[in-house]
Formats: structure tokens, sequence, C-alpha cells
């Protein structure tokens, strides 16, 4: 007879390590959600958070059917929020209903905390599902495991006494629950292996690859715009980016003072605010008599607009809904009025424009105006040496030493951002696009145009530069100024004594109310600034020579919020520029990208 040995003291301890084990099998502490606290068991922790903090992790989870990533977005987003926020460590009551942003949002699949334990414990929540999904090869040694130590004490319970029947059930209990901690172990290790390859493909793999074709087709470009689309929300989430923009007075006081001239206009209607940001522009058109104003954004920010539309007093006014334009239901059918600042670097840089054309297309009523109504690219040229001394050939010398590498390299350039001089400009404009907000449609914010400038002094031409214009009309069917003033060389002022523009007197139509303003270099520089195409060589150009060409501008297939350009351009001198056939000079072509 086969006879089991053991030890009564020794089952003692074993047992005793056995209930210990579950909450020592993690040997770093997870830290609490919102403060300092550490805990071996997520289970302990959670419930530590629900008491202490008001929120239930475990019911939010279930109760929103999170799954494995959504749980590790909202345990990294609240860490972000902790790490960015020190007294949000003493927040009471954290609620999230699904609908944030946040929830999936992949920059949050980036452990906000190096080495969070947390994360890997996320899965002992819901033990039993993870079971039923646990690997072959697991569960199959498990079983074989348990079999084979069926069998053995199969042939030891042929003599055995009371006690022994006792500690054969113990056993088969602690078969059981090892088998199941098998699965765990396994199931979470798989969803960790998938996890730090979804991290490494959206943190590092992305940036090796940002040149790849997608060779499936558009699938790519479409899950890297949702991805851009998310961080775009998320950037504007904090406070610094709205004091720039606020600050910004040709942008903030050219809104304003279209809103407040024209009272009569927004007097008794119902206004949209796209992308509303602290809520600025929806307060100048409740203070200019509208009778609702609806404010629209995707970010965060919009929780501190309702405070600031509270603090106001315009909460009977303004109405405040967050979400996506392009998927949310709005508390009425139709708007009469939709006003938005969605312009970006370049007129086009974020592509929100698409937003507010979305959002003209479900909600504007016949007859509706946008503001702003109309805007206009152009493009001319800059002799700047002050400029690449600084930006461009500053790694020619560096304290006397050449650090070429250092230099940006390859085929395609980046768009710089900057303010220029006026003084700098040594060309002509070209319009080379003009985008009426009532009629356009989102396939016309891809362009190709072509173009000439010609040069107005001796200089050599370093870059091109481009930049944008908006019109504020008082009616949709008349949304910008006349084809003359869209062509004329410069602006000109209403006032003979004062040769600098400004939004009022920018199109020189008072008489029609006519707003707008620029962000060119002859006006007061803006947050927007100019954007510089640094020609690979510059144009040595004569007064009354000539730069031809075709500028093509059309959204970043990795991330659509971006701008992908191309110039094809030739010198024309003076001579020759009454010919029509040019087709003797040489052609050359640069490719930018703006990001």
């Amino acid at each position: 007879m086969s006879v089991v040995s053991y030890s009564e003291s020794g089952w003692d301890t074993q047992d005793d390590r056995w209930d210990d084990w579950e909450d020592d099998e993690m040997n770093t502490p997870m830290k609490c959600l919102f403060c300092t606290h550490t805990f071996q068991s997520p289970i302990v922790l959670f419930r530590h958070v629900k008491q202490l903090h008001g929120f239930d992790f475990p019911k939010t989870r279930a109760n929103l059917k999170l799954d494995f990533y959504q749980s590790m977005r909202v345990v990294n987003y609240i860490r972000t929020m902790g790490i960015s926020d020190p007294n949000f460590g003493h927040v009471s009551g954290f609620v999230i209903d699904g609908s944030e942003a946040f929830i999936n949002d992949d920059q949050f699949l980036k452990p906000a905390i190096e080495d969070d334990a947390l994360l890997y414990a996320l899965d002992e929540l819901d033990l039993d599902d993870t079971a039923s999904v646990a690997s072959s090869r697991s569960r199959a040694g498990s079983l074989a495991r348990s079999h084979a130590l069926e069998s053995n004490l199969a042939a030891a319970m042929a003599g055995e006494t009371a006690k022994e029947r006792e500690l054969m059930a113990r056993i088969r209990t602690l078969e059981h629950q090892l088998g199941l901690r098998d699965r765990e172990v396994s199931y979470v290790t798989e969803q960790f292996d998938e996890y730090r390859q979804m991290v490494k493909r959206q943190f590092y793999d992305t940036i090796d690859d940002g040149n790849a074709e997608d060779p499936s087709g558009s699938s790519g470009a479409t899950e890297a715009g949702s991805r851009g689309g998310d961080y775009y929300f998320n950037s504007y989430a904090g406070n610094e980016i709205h004091m720039q923009m606020l600050q910004d007075r040709v942008r903030t006081e050219g809104y304003r003072d279209f809103i407040y001239d024209n009272a009569d206009v927004f007097r008794g209607k119902v206004v949209l605010d796209v992308g509303c940001g602290t809520g600025i522009l929806s307060m100048f058109a409740a203070k200019a008599g509208a009778a609702r104003v609806i404010a629209v954004d995707n970010s965060d920010i919009i929780e501190k607009a309702r405070a600031n539309v509270i603090e106001n007093g315009l909460d009977d006014v303004i109405t405040l809904v967050r979400g996506k334009i392009e998927e949310l239901e709005l508390p009425v059918a139709r708007v009469d009025i939709i006003v938005s600042e969605w312009m970006g670097y370049f007129l086009l840089f974020e592509a929100m424009l698409d937003s507010v054309l979305v959002a003209r297309d479900r909600f504007l009523a016949p007859g509706g105006l946008l503001a702003p109504s109309a805007s206009f690219v152009y493009l001319t040229a800059i002799s700047d040496p002050v400029y690449m001394r600084d930006q461009v050939n500053y790694w020619d010398d560096v304290y006397g030493f050449r650090m070429s590498a250092m230099k940006p390299q390859g085929p395609v350039l980046e768009a710089d951002v900057d303010v220029v001089s006026a003084n700098a400009v040594a060309a002509t404009r070209a319009l080379i696009a003009h985008i009426d907000h009532g009629n356009a449609l989102p396939a016309d914010l891809d362009f190709c145009s072509d173009f000439v400038i010609e040069a107005t002094r001796n200089a050599p031409l370093h870059a091109l530069l481009g930049y944008f214009d908006v019109a504020f009309s008082r009616l949709q069917s008349a949304p910008s100024p006349s084809s003359s003033q869209l062509a004329a060389p410069v602006y000109v002022s209403d006032s003979a004594v004062d040769s600098k523009p400004s939004p009022q007197s920018l199109w020189a139509r008072p008489e029609s109310s006519m707003h707008g303003f620029t962000t060119g270099p002859q006006g007061t520089p803006t947050h927007w600034k100019q954007t510089v195409f640094v020609l690979h060589e510059p144009i040595d150009a004569k007064i009354g020579d000539q730069v031809r060409g075709k500028f093509v501008c059309r959204k970043s297939t990795a991330n659509p919020r971006e701008l992908d350009l191309e110039i094809s351009y030739c010198h024309v001198p003076a001579s020759m520029k009454g010919n029509a056939d040019i087709s003797s000079l040489a052609m050359k072509h640069q490719k930018y990208q703006l990001r």
C-alpha cells in the first residue's frame, strides 16, 4: 500500500502560504490611481479607490463593457492627469460615462508610469472570463498534470484514513486553483505580448515607417487619421494653447469686431460654434444678441468653457455639447450662423475646415452664414540673409565647427513656420487658393494651382513664403472682396496717412461691413505666423524677373491633419517673361511637409 507522507505542522505552513500566495504574487507594489498608497492586490487597491476616492473601477468597467485596452487607457489617463495636475489626487467622485475620447485614444496605451504593476494585474478583476479564453497549451498542461495526480491519488486511496481523505480533497482543490492560475498567467502573458506590440506599432514603428505605403490600400491611412484626430483634440485640452490664441489680438478682435459691428445679423439667431475652445466666440455671439448659441468641442477644454459660460451669466443662452460634429446630434435641427476659428498654419494644417463643412451640410439653414465666410492662400518670395544664417545655415559654423549632419537631409524638407519681416518680401504675391466656405467641398481642400510672382528688387530669392487671409461677410452669397482686390499686389489702407492695414481696413470696403484679417508679413504678426519654403538654391533675381510654377497642397497620407506640399518652379528672366513658351528653362521640383 502506498502511503502519502505528510507533517501536520508542515501542511499547515504550506496552507498558510497558499492563502497568502495570491497577495504576494506581484513583487512590485501597485500604486493607487489617485494618491501615493501602494497595494499588493488590485482587488484591495480598487476597493481603496472606491472608498476613499469615490471611483468604482470594476463596476464602471463592467457597466461600460470596457475591454482590456480600454481599461488600460483609463488607468493611464488617470495617472497622466495626476502627473500633470498635483491637485488631481484630491479628486472625489471621479466618473466616466463611456463618451470620453481618451477611452479609445491610443496615446494612453503608453504607460504613464514606468513598470506599472497595476496594468499587469487588471485581469485579476475578471478571472472567470479570462479562464475561458486561456491558451490550449496551458489547459492541456493543467489537465495532464491533474490526470497524473489523480492516478497517483487513486493508488494511494486504497488504504486511506479519514485524515488522508481530507488531505486528498485539499490537494484536488489546490490542483484546481493551480490550473486556474496557469490559465490566468498564460492569458495575461498573451495580452501583454499583444499590448507591447501595439505600443511598439503606435509609438515606434510609425517613426521608422512613416513614409512607407500601406500595401493593403487606404485602411492604414484611415487608422492613422483616427489616431491623429484623437491626438488633435487632446492637444487642445490645456490652457497654454488657448491663452496663446486669445492673446493674438488680430485673431480674437477680428472675430469680436465682426460679431459686435454686425449685431443686427446675430440678434435673435441660433448660432453654432464649432470647436468652441474656451467659449470666447460663443460669448461674443451671446453678447451680440443671439437667441441661442450651441458650442461644440471634443476636447476636455469644454468643461472649462462650461464654467466660463456660467461665470459670465450666459448659461441661459449658451448650450455646450461635447463630441465630434460629424457624429453628434444637436438640440436643434437647423442653425442660422456657424462661427468657428478653424484655421491652422498655412490655413489648412489640422484639417478642421473639413469639420466646419460637415457642420454646414448637416445643420446650416438655407441662406445661413458662415463666419468667416471665405479664405485665401497667397504665395510670395523673400530675400532674407539673416533668416538663412540663423535658421538654415546655422550648422555651417557652430563656434568654428561645421555640423552638416545636423542639417535637414533627404528630398523632403520641413516647411518652417516663422514670423518674417515685411522688409524681406522681394516679390509680388500670387493667389493660389480661394475658398468660399458656403460652397466648398472637402475634396476642394486639396488643391493644385499655377502661380506667377515677379521680383520687386534685385536680390537673391532664398525662399517662397505662404500665408492666408480670411474674410467675414454679412451675406454668404457675397462671401469675399472683389476679384480686383484679391489680385491687388498689396493691401490698400483706408487712410492716406496710415499705410499699415488693419482688420477693419483690410478690404478697403468699410461701407459693406466686410471684415477680415491677414496673416501676411505686411500685417501685425499672428500666432499663425507665415510658412517658409526654403529653396535648395537661391534664385538670383533682378527687378521684373518672374518665378513661374505649380503649387500642390494635399493632406498627408500618414496623418490627414498634416500637409504634404510640392512646388515646381522655374526662373524666367524679365527679357523672356512675355514668352508663352518657357520649355527651354530648367524646371526645379521640391517637396515639403508641414507637421
